[in-house]
């Protein structure tokens, strides 16, 4: 089930009080509307009573879609240097998870809502980073797209094109708005899935959880296959 909690909140422009509504997680399957709640960050904004003044509220929560087997364990602060890989706690109930079932820390919003939409497209998130990684540094062009386009650039997956054969990005600038979208095709995608499958790096070993980023994928190709017999996607 989904779990919240209320606090009070001041409104920083009336000084008026009252109570905010925080969701120590949230069940998608029984609480189907706080999904759209999360991707459109209206589950964030406090609106005083008083004034009518809208404040965004930070919060971390359990995000659990039972329906596509993932559970996402997000913090709103952005912090991609933390690449640790936990295996979940011996609790009776996370024990009941089989090894389907995406576990995974996310930082920042637009994180949250990517990893949203991967998984409930039932694709790999890894692939995915390792396409944005490749595209970032250059390894991988796209066909009508200006050489070096997008070294450094942040990007984030958005959707699946309507015939399934091209997965949908957006380019943003420095300041985090939108400045473009580009397609990858499917093949492309593939390939990363093959390579994956290749690559003892990236071993499947059960339930673990961890911040499949951009700072994971790139500690992982940089270290000699040899030595990293331990992790999982």
């Amino acid at each position: 089930m989904s779990q919240q909690h209320i606090e009070t909140f001041t409104c920083p422009k009336c000084g008026k009080k009252s109570d905010f509504t925080l969701w120590d997680s949230i069940n998608t399957d029984l609480n189907p509307e706080l999904r759209d709640k999360v991707l459109d960050e209206s589950i964030f904004i406090h609106e005083c009573p008083e004034c009518g003044h809208r404040s965004y509220i930070t919060f971390g929560t359990l995000y659990h879609d039972p329906t596509n087997q993932f559970m996402l364990f997000f913090d709103h602060a952005v912090s991609n240097d933390d690449i640790s890989e936990d295996k979940f706690p011996e609790d009776e109930v996370f024990n009941l998870f089989n090894k389907n079932y995406k576990l995974r820390y996310v930082h920042g919003i637009k994180n949250l809502k990517e990893k949203i939409f991967i998984l409930e497209e039932g694709m790999s998130d890894v692939a995915i980073e390792l396409i944005k990684y490749f595209l970032r540094n250059n390894i991988i062009a796209l066909k009508d797209v200006a050489p070096n386009y997008f070294i450094g650039k942040e990007m984030y997956f958005t959707n699946l094109s309507e015939d399934g054969e091209t997965l949908v990005f957006a380019v943003l600038s420095e300041e985090g708005k939108v400045i473009n979208h580009f397609g990858v095709n499917m093949d492309i995608y593939q390939q990363c899935l093959q390579r994956l499958v290749l690559d003892k790096r990236f071993k499947q070993d059960g339930n673990t959880i961890k911040n499949v980023c951009y700072a994971w994928i790139d500690a992982k190709l940089k270290t000699p296959i040899e030595e990293n017999k331990e992790n999982s996607l």
